[in-house]
């Protein structure tokens, strides 16, 4: 059987690696199936290194194109890459994470296909705490000043599409198969959803990887200096550009060390105390942190529950994030922390969580205890042979 697996494109590694994880834990081992993905040739390179099939095609726009923010041709080159994959492939499945066009190539023609689905799309909090200013992290925008065109050109200039390809593309929320990245508790499902029997939790799809030597050397020598020190780590991911520096400086100002994903001048000032990495192995990191804080996207929120470490949420006017930051909170496990758009009085908020933290009062150990054995649970359970089938039948 062929598959072929498709991420956002303009997703970075937070759409690519939950199908990474998929595919290396759960359809390798099936000698039936071969699967590839689409992808751009330096996500090529990693994958293949990992036994990983590809599609000899650059999933990727040309710069001029992004540049011109012609929508109608955005759209038109990415159907094209899509369109050229499926035609390689001749799939019998489709895998994708966010690929909102793949319904023109999987529903057009009939061919079923499995989404990564979380809250943002099947939302579940009450209406009284949404924010109708908030959007979708999507159309946000993503992955450097390039993705405004990547986000908008999903939504924007309808007219390029006949009406056949519209209702395709209407389709895209309704797959055949829904697989959830996370657990029941937390991604929860609305009362009232149709055709629940399609939605499959498999528990965080995380890569459980170590620092490199080198990356664990400097850890090792900024942790010598600073001995006795709690350790903080600060992150808004690769792609949202919410600032954080004031909470780095705080810290550092209190006597903390921190180590952050966030490029900023206060890391300069503070060399000793603050150690950069534009990307680190998250689930290490959490591990040797008192205190994790975090803008709550895709799937980082598993790594503090998943080390019985505190965490804080940064609010960044995405529902999707927001939703699961404000359901953490309401189990206990975590503080949030509002935008300053959406809350004034952020900072004050800010310090009270940082005053019940540093009280031991911040979050329910026994609560992250259930959630952890419940997220061992899920991950267990989860059988993809059982996803494939329905997919297919």
């Amino acid at each position: 059987m062929n598959i072929l697996t498709i991420p956002y494109i303009a997703g970075g590694i937070s759409h690519l690696i939950p199908l990474y994880v998929l595919q290396q834990k759960y359809l390798r081992s099936n000698v039936e199936i071969k699967n590839q993905f689409l992808v751009n040739n330096n996500s090529q390179i990693f994958l293949k290194m990992q036994g990983v099939n590809c599609v000899p095609v650059d999933y990727t726009f040309e710069e001029n194109i992004i540049a011109s923010k012609d929508f109608g041709k955005i759209n038109e080159r990415l159907i094209e890459m899509e369109q050229e994959a499926y035609d390689i492939v001749k799939p019998t499945l489709i895998i994708e994470d966010t690929a909102c066009i793949t319904p023109l190539i999987a529903e057009k023609n009939h061919i079923p296909r499995i989404s990564i689905q979380r809250t943002g799309i099947f939302r579940a909090i009450d209406k009284r705490y949404r924010n109708p200013n908030h959007v979708h992290s999507f159309q946000k925008g993503s992955n450097v000043d390039k993705s405004e065109s990547f986000s908008n050109s999903y939504n924007a200039e309808a007219s390029f599409f006949n009406k056949t390809d519209l209702g395709f593309l209407e389709q895209y929320v309704k797959p055949k198969v829904k697989i959830i990245p996370g657990i029941s508790t937390i991604e929860r499902l609305p009362e009232n959803i149709e055709e629940r029997d399609s939605y499959f939790y498999c528990g965080p799809l995380l890569v459980m990887d170590k620092p490199s030597k080198n990356l664990s050397e400097k850890l090792e020598e900024f942790l010598n200096n600073n001995k006795q020190k709690p350790i903080v780590f600060i992150t808004t991911g690769t792609i949202d550009r919410t600032p954080i520096e004031n909470f780095i400086e705080f810290f550092v100002k209190r006597n903390y060390a921190v180590i952050t994903t966030c490029n900023c001048e206060i890391n300069d000032k503070y060399k000793e105390e603050v150690f950069y990495n534009r990307l680190f192995p998250l689930n290490y990191i959490c591990g040797i942190s008192n205190l994790v804080i975090h803008q709550c996207s895709a799937s980082i929120y598993h790594y503090p529950i998943m080390n019985r470490v505190a965490s804080l949420t940064i609010g960044t006017q995405c529902y999707d994030r927001e939703d699961i930051a404000l359901r953490l909170q309401e189990l206990g496990v975590s503080g949030h922390i509002p935008h300053p758009d959406d809350n004034s009085d952020y900072w004050n908020v800010f310090l009270e969580l940082v005053d019940r933290f540093e009280k031991n009062t911040l979050s329910d150990f026994n609560m992250i205890h259930k959630l952890r054995d419940e997220i061992n649970e899920t991950m267990s359970n989860f059988e993809m042979d059982k996803v494939i089938q329905y997919a297919l039948a």
